[in-house]
């Protein structure tokens, strides 16, 4: 996606969503055992990371190691609101617990409403926590059904060392999922055609229901900046640290990374995908 790109405006992004509505089902991605003995190049990069060239795990630390997600968590809950695809059309209500929920927002007003298509927009560009909270529940009043919902899904992906207690990421006492299994997630949700289409895009743009107008930008800030990528999702709480997986796709090779507790991860993740995709030009020479 090249820098400058106009963010999507209401209407076009209402269509847009529906139009992707019939998205094919994510699958499940298994990931080779050798990972917990990858080389590790990127001392002190994350806590823990895992990075694949063409699906392939090449370098990685404590790639099996529980620690909090933060708001990668996101992508899962996408994933479960996006079971019920009509959710797109429909009126979210902000509600009060909603407007209250602390950064990062985007300063939705309670008694408004906004469709399901540009919640969930905000949710997955500006990884908004008011508008995932609203999602979350119009789609299931009971929350504690929603995390069910939520641990049945991560189970169905296969990530066994994985549990989720919040749906937007914030810390949580028996929350955890390992870099292995945060790979298997962004996998399956990169799948759903929506999803990629949406965490690709530089800002989106859109007026709720009140006529509050919002112009979002992405918070993966190598998304327009750095050569190939095409998403994926950031994350941050004070028990995580900094968090993000990237998508990247250069000359026919691909390249994924998750970084889980990092301090300085678009100077690390930058350096990371260009010696990646440097490494798979090599080996095909």
């Amino acid at each position: 996606m090249a820098a400058g790109r106009r963010g999507l405006h209401g209407a076009r992004l209402i269509a847009l969503c529906l139009a992707l509505a019939g998205g094919a089902q994510s699958a499940a991605w298994a990931t080779d055992a050798k990972t917990r003995t990858l080389p590790d190049p990127f001392p002190g990069a994350a806590s823990a990371y895992l990075l694949t060239i063409d699906d392939v795990p090449r370098w990685g630390h404590a790639v099996d190691q529980p620690r909090q997600p933060a708001s990668l968590t996101k992508l899962l809950t996408a994933l479960v609101l996006l079971e019920d695809r009509q959710l797109l059309a429909e009126q979210v209500k902000v509600t009060p617990a909603a407007a209250a929920t602390e950064p990062t927002r985007i300063g939705l007003r309670a008694g408004d409403s906004l469709s399901g298509a540009q919640a969930l927009a905000a949710l997955l560009v500006h990884s908004a926590n008011d508008a995932c909270v609203a999602l979350v529940a119009h789609a299931e009043p009971e929350r504690s059904r929603f995390i069910a919902r939520m641990n049945d899904r991560a189970a169905a992906l296969g990530m066994r060392a994985s549990r989720f207690v919040d749906p937007c990421g914030y810390d949580a006492p028996g929350q955890h999922a390992t870099a292995t299994d945060l790979l298997r997630l962004a996998r399956a949700a990169h799948a759903d055609p929506l999803i990629a289409r949406l965490v690709a895009l530089p800002a989106v743009e859109f007026s709720s229901r009140a006529g509050h107008h919002f112009r979002l930008t992405n918070t993966n800030l190598l998304v327009g900046r750095l050569a190939g990528v095409v998403g994926m999702k950031t994350g941050y709480t004070s028990g995580a640290r900094r968090c993000l997986i990237v998508l990247a796709e250069r000359d026919k090779h691909t390249v994924w990374l998750v970084m889980l507790g990092s301090e300085n991860r678009w100077w690390g993740a930058h350096r990371m995908i260009n010696e990646a995709f440097d490494a798979a030009s090599f080996a095909t020479h």
